[in-house]
């Protein structure tokens, strides 16, 4: 964070985000670091970016302090990035600095325990080729045959591969009789026909 050495003697006095450097090598702060706020640039779309709001700045003509909107964009492959777009609005006093950074997007983007989709998936693809890896080396020295049989707490991962198809049937069997799809079982017993539910 290099001070414009017109602004150094400055910057001991004010610490500000921004500095105007003119031609004639006048400075003027514009805004505060202790004066900001922030806000998403997009409230529907968070991951477009966020806007830093710096105010309380040097006083411009006619009384009105100075400040700055910093956008950052998100773009993960910018690194730190570097202002692209800069204009000043309404007098000189008001200025916008448009700046596409990787630190514009969401930290985490809300994903699980801080991870994207794909690094999840990796990790738990991953786990999966240790456990069963570690599971059938382990059995394997204890004198499994290699093989299916190897496999580690193969009884137990059976069970579930059992319970979770009768789950499914039983579901599928409850949703077809809820939705009428299913015909009821008749059942003939000395020559009259019973339902049964």
């Amino acid at each position: 964070n290099e001070v414009p050495e017109a602004c150094v003697s400055l910057n001991k006095a004010v610490q500000a985000p921004v500095y105007e450097v003119t031609k004639g090598g006048d400075c003027y702060w514009l805004g505060q670091t202790k004066s900001m706020e922030w806000e998403l640039i997009d409230e529907t779309e968070p991951a477009a970016g966020v806007e830093l709001y710096y105010f309380d700045g040097e006083q411009c003509a006619g009384g009105v302090a100075r400040d700055v909107r910093v956008q950052l964009f998100c773009d993960p492959d910018a690194g730190v990035g570097k202002p692209l777009d800069y204009y000043v609005l309404e007098e000189d006093c008001h200025y916008s600095i448009t700046w596409p950074s990787k630190y514009g997007c969401p930290a985490g983007g809300g994903s699980f325990f801080g991870m994207g989709g794909s690094t999840f998936v990796t990790w738990f693809v991953l786990g999966i080729c240790v456990y069963l890896g570690v599971g059938v080396a382990h059995n394997v020295s204890q004198g499994a045959t290699p093989g299916p049989d190897a496999l580690p707490h193969k009884d137990f991962w059976m069970q579930v591969a059992t319970l979770a198809t009768e789950g499914f049937h039983w579901t599928r069997a409850k949703i077809e009789e809820m939705l009428g799809r299913r015909k009821a079982a008749y059942e003939r017993v000395d020559g009259v026909e019973y339902e049964w539910g």
